[in-house]
């Protein structure tokens, strides 16, 4: 008897704990889904516009050396590659489906995740030494007719903006994006769990 009142009272307790409602789950995380896309969506935005920016300098200066049109040069191919990287990334991120089978869900976001660590660490870090090695191409002309303390206090604003950009910045958009992916993973493997068992 006592063992019949220990299933009864597992049982009652399995009834108070209803599965999860898969359309709210997927309902979120499409929403997180869909956020991280807009963001991906101005992040270029505002690459281009920067590209348009520098395009308006070029064609408002006539530079006379080639080292300024060498970083010129460098700073639009490697916005628009960054950019594009980034276009991709936001392509396969919509392209993933969150009401197919769970187990396939998982593989695809799983694969995005490792790509979306491999945009925020090494493509950055790439994008961030060509961007800095094209200002410095870029500086050598404008910076010629600055007196040596205007020059120093051009650098020290212009290296503290980089670095507190790449460090600080960066770190934490990237801890968002990964934060965000990862909600999605667990919402999905949240549905796996409870319904494919």
């Amino acid at each position: 008897m006592k063992e019949f009142d220990t299933l009864q009272e597992l049982w009652k307790q399995q009834k108070q704990n209803p599965l999860p409602d898969v359309t709210i789950i997927i309902t979120k995380a499409k929403k997180e889904k869909q956020s991280m896309a807009n963001k991906i969506i101005i992040q270029v935005a505002t690459l281009l516009l920067a590209v348009v920016a520098i395009i308006m300098v070029v064609a408002a200066i006539d530079f006379k050396m080639a080292t300024t049109y060498i970083g010129v040069g460098l700073m639009f191919l490697t916005i628009i590659a960054f950019s594009a990287i980034r276009l991709y990334q936001m392509y396969r991120l919509r392209n993933i489906d969150l009401t197919q089978n769970p187990k396939e869900v998982l593989s695809e976001l799983e694969t995005f995740y490792a790509f979306q660590q491999f945009v925020n660490t090494k493509c950055t870090l790439a994008y961030f030494i060509l961007l800095n090695i094209a200002f410095g191409f870029y500086f050598i002309e404008v910076m010629q007719p600055m007196s040596t303390m205007t020059k120093a206090i051009v650098l020290a604003v212009y290296i503290a903006w980089m670095l507190i950009a790449y460090f600080y910045l960066g770190k934490k958009q990237k801890e968002k994006e990964h934060a965000r992916t990862k909600t999605i993973i667990d919402s999905i493997k949240k549905i796996e769990k409870e319904y494919e068992q």
